[in-house]
């Protein structure tokens, strides 16, 4: 597990010794690639498009699909683990297309037959705590 919100939502990656060469080669020509580019316009991106993006907590390049603009910053998914976070301009960067030999890494699960016990259909803190 990768990235978990609730039992309705958690990513996971595949266990491939082969795949996390890959990934920590592919670490290795984004920051090469990132460090010397210019930042994206937030005006000239659109929801879905594949981007760049300095994740906050590490400060590392990764590849990014984007869910919302803002209007300073974009909320972005990550391919490689699933999880969110909200980017600021000069963190991001544009896709180059020698960045999808590899396919996204993070896959998007929920458990089968199972539904929140609340009236809204959300789940309880407690039950989210458990799946992550």
């Amino acid at each position: 597990v990768s990235d978990a919100k609730s039992p309705g939502c958690f990513h996971i990656q595949l266990a491939k010794s082969e795949v996390a060469k890959q990934i920590q080669d592919l670490g290795t020509a984004l920051a090469a690639c990132c460090e010397a580019a210019s930042p994206v316009v937030l005006a000239d991106l659109s929801v879905g498009q594949l981007c760049l993006a300095q994740f906050s907590a590490d400060r590392c390049w990764y590849r990014v699909v984007v869910c919302e603009i803002h209007e300073k910053s974009a909320l972005v998914r990550y391919l490689e683990f699933g999880n969110t976070d909200t980017v600021v301009e000069s963190s991001l960067r544009h896709f180059d297309k020698q960045f999808l030999s590899l396919p996204r890494q993070a896959l998007m699960c929920r458990l089968h037959n199972l539904q929140s016990s609340q009236a809204d259909g959300k789940w309880s803190t407690a039950a989210s705590k458990i799946i992550g």
